[in-house]
């Protein structure tokens, strides 16, 4: 059975799409979504989008993981400077086409409004390689991911091989971001030893390039905030040569 269905989804390697002028990692690949064999392009190791079927076009935001931000070297933490963990950010899209099985779309959206997909076996792979990091926003995070993350830090792989601190950094934004709109701003921060996602507000006003950091000595964590409108057009100092 097994092998009958790896064949069914075989998966191919794209060319690098075009991106608001830049060209960005995407891979694409066949998987079961809500049963049907689909073909999908992975954006990055937590985003895809649908190519054919009732939700064509749409993007999909995986349940329970989060890869780093693919649009430049905006991450730093350990010994892992935003080139590095970049690089990491950028192979997550091939890590998970190669891990694609079966997902299940859930009724509802994200803030964004993304289709919301559980893929089990593709965030299992992603976390175990290091390639994304355990997201609980909404509810517990999978205790079987967040074992399968601390065997990562402590064999150091992908994202944790120059350090795992406590807290990290998923999303910075500024007050007065148009990109929040009534939400208000907050940061995203992580605890890598649980999962949880916790959003924080705040009323900070950063600037562009600012580097927004938690922790201290060996446990501090930071990520460059860049306003969506800027990531990948008329693109700042920070992210030229890197992203």
């Amino acid at each position: 059975m097994r092998l009958a269905l790896a064949a069914l989804l075989l998966l191919a390697a794209a060319p690098a799409e075009a991106r608001g002028g830049r060209r960005a990692s995407a891979v694409r690949a066949t998987l079961l979504l809500d049963g049907e064999p689909t073909p999908v392009r992975w954006t990055d190791g937590d985003t895809f989008r649908i190519l054919a079927g009732r939700h064509a076009g749409a993007s999909a935001r995986l349940v329970g993981v989060n890869a780093l931000e693919t649009f430049g070297p905006v991450h730093r933490w350990g010994g892992a400077d935003g080139r590095a963990l970049l690089a990491i950010a950028k192979r997550s899209a091939a890590a998970a086409a190669a891990a694609s099985v079966r997902c299940t779309l859930e009724p509802r959206r994200d803030a964004y409004h993304r289709l919301l997909a559980v893929c089990p076996e593709v965030a299992a792979a992603l976390v175990r390689s290091g390639d994304a990091m355990v997201f609980a926003v909404d509810g517990p995070p999978d205790p079987e991911l967040v074992a399968l993350q601390r065997e990562a830090q402590r064999d150091g792989r992908g994202m944790w091989a120059a350090g795992a601190p406590p807290l990290v950094p998923s999303s910075v934004h500024s007050a007065y971001d148009p990109d929040l709109g009534p939400r208000g701003a907050y940061d995203r921060i992580v605890d890598t030893r649980t999962g949880v996602a916790e959003a924080r507000p705040h009323s900070r006003v950063y600037r562009t390039c600012e580097e927004v950091c938690v922790g201290a000595g060996r446990d501090r964590a930071c990520m460059v905030h860049v306003p969506f409108a800027r990531r990948y057009r008329e693109r700042p100092a920070c992210l030229r040569g890197g992203g």
